[in-house]
């Protein structure tokens, strides 16, 4: 019979994928204003947003500015930066479910990088979770690979970055609370975008500023979930229900910008479930033989 998810890993594999979610929404509009809003700009407005939407709650707790880990939290707040500003100079030139397929190269580097950083315990099984999640990926969006461009290799790029970001948010573990770690984030990142947006600066109209907004407040509410999840999970144990990012920008992406998925998404979203549901299944038999040795 098969055994149901305990609920801290529940609580995380939610996190998880309300936060893909999330993040597939803000780089739809990030996807918008790139048609006529330099990367870097975005970039900053996403920082800039950020930080007015934590104002009230830092000003409530002016002790959350206050860190244990200064030095790992100016490095996640770098990592972060540089993967966001990567895919949305992405986003110019790569299709929406493309771009985001190219970037799940970030979970598989997590998950060997947690291994030898952390030495966190990587079963076959899951090593079997992330390689049938990634096949999912490829089987949704089937991106030509005949010639690597540039702007193909700005979202693994991006994953890069992004994994080392995570590796950082571990690193920081229960030494600074959740919302400590996403004021530093935005706060370094703002920091360090608004260095280099005065050579890009464009103006927004009315509806730019919109999106700005709805892109700040959905990028802000998804790190908050990562950092609720990885705080209290290895990263290899969530990185497999991160591939639902891909089935989010497949729906989004047909709904927003007209991208239709044919039978082989649907095969490919079903490959990419079947990898986090793995991955779920197995650990807790695991932990039981352990007990039982």
């Amino acid at each position: 019979m098969m055994r149901p998810l305990h609920r801290p890993l529940a609580c995380g594999t939610a996190l998880i994928v309300g936060s893909m979610l999330l993040f597939s929404l803000s780089d739809v509009f990030a996807k918008q204003l790139a048609r006529s809003v330099h990367p870097v700009e975005i970039a900053w407005l996403r920082c800039l947003g950020a930080v007015f939407l934590l104002l009230p709650v830092v000003a409530a707790r002016p002790e959350l500015l206050r860190s244990a880990r200064p030095g790992a939290q100016i490095a996640r707040g770098l990592s972060l930066l540089a993967s966001t500003t990567l895919l949305i100079a992405a986003l110019r030139h790569l299709g929406l479910a493309e771009a985001t397929m190219l970037v799940f190269m970030s979970p598989f580097i997590l998950t060997a990088l947690s291994a030898l950083l952390f030495g966190d315990r990587v079963s076959g099984s899951h090593w079997a979770a992330v390689g049938i999640g990634l096949a999912g990926v490829a089987v949704v969006v089937r991106p030509g690979m005949d010639g690597m461009t540039a702007a193909a290799a700005l979202p693994i790029l991006s994953s890069l970055c992004w994994a080392v970001g995570m590796l950082c948010t571990r690193r920081i573990g229960i030494g600074d609370p959740p919302v400590t770690t996403l004021v530093w984030s935005v706060a370094v990142g703002l920091v360090a975008a608004s260095l280099a947006v005065p050579f890009h600066f464009t103006p927004l109209d009315a509806g730019q500023a919109i999106a700005a907004a709805g892109m700040a407040a959905a990028w802000t509410t998804a790190h908050f979930c990562i950092v609720l999840a990885y705080r209290t999970h290895p990263a290899w144990q969530l990185a497999p229900f991160s591939y639902s990012q891909v089935v989010w920008s497949v729906i989004l992406g047909h709904a927003v910008f007209a991208e239709l998925p044919d039978a082989l998404a649907f095969l490919g979203s079903a490959l990419i479930l079947s990898g986090g549901l793995l991955a779920a299944l197995r650990r807790p038999a695991a932990a039981a033989r352990e007990r039982e040795a």
